[in-house]
């Protein structure tokens, strides 16, 4: 049989471990590093495809998202890209060799830099974000028109690439 002291020591040592572990995780909110930035300027994206419109539809999600982090527009930082890709690809197809789903994919590169204290907080150079759909019934998911992919794919890229500056792991 346990004693108390024992059973107080095993649950110290438990709680101990459980602290050490949320502590050392290895996130951290960038709210504390970038408290002194308070807006941004997206800069025109330019955009090598040929698909015309991408990049200024990304720029207003973009600016909705860093609004969503509480950061207006303004001169504290400045978000530059560049689109290098836009595909559409399919990567399921039905026995008369029609596509059933496919893969609408964005490649670009992009800078984030903080001008408050002059420097580059993110410069990744080949981001990449896919959105898949069905265009066909009867898969699990309701199709979508190649529209509703496109909007998706630049509400979800634009979430992606806020989070990755506004958070790090």
């Amino acid at each position: 049989m346990l004693k108390i002291g024992c059973i107080r020591c095993y649950v110290a040592i438990v709680l101990l471990a459980v602290v050490l572990v949320c502590v050392g995780c290895g996130y951290r909110s960038r709210s504390d590093l970038l408290g002194h930035i308070d807006s941004v300027t997206i800069s025109p994206i330019a955009n090598e495809t040929v698909e015309y419109g991408f990049e200024d539809d990304l720029a207003d999600a973009l600016r909705e998202e860093f609004s969503n982090k509480q950061w207006g527009e303004g001169t504290d930082s400045v978000f530059t890209g560049r689109i290098k890709v836009y595909e559409l690809l399919p990567i399921s197809l039905d026995q008369n060799n029609q596509p059933e789903q496919y893969a609408l994919v964005v490649g670009m590169s992009f800078v984030f830099e903080d001008l408050k204290r002059n420097r580059v907080l993110r410069n990744e150079k080949n981001y990449e974000k896919a959105h898949e759909f069905y265009v066909v019934s009867d898969r699990g998911e309701p199709p979508e028109t190649l529209q509703q992919a496109r909007e998706k794919l630049i509400k979800e890229a634009a979430e992606d690439i806020v989070s990755s500056i506004v958070e790090e792991w």
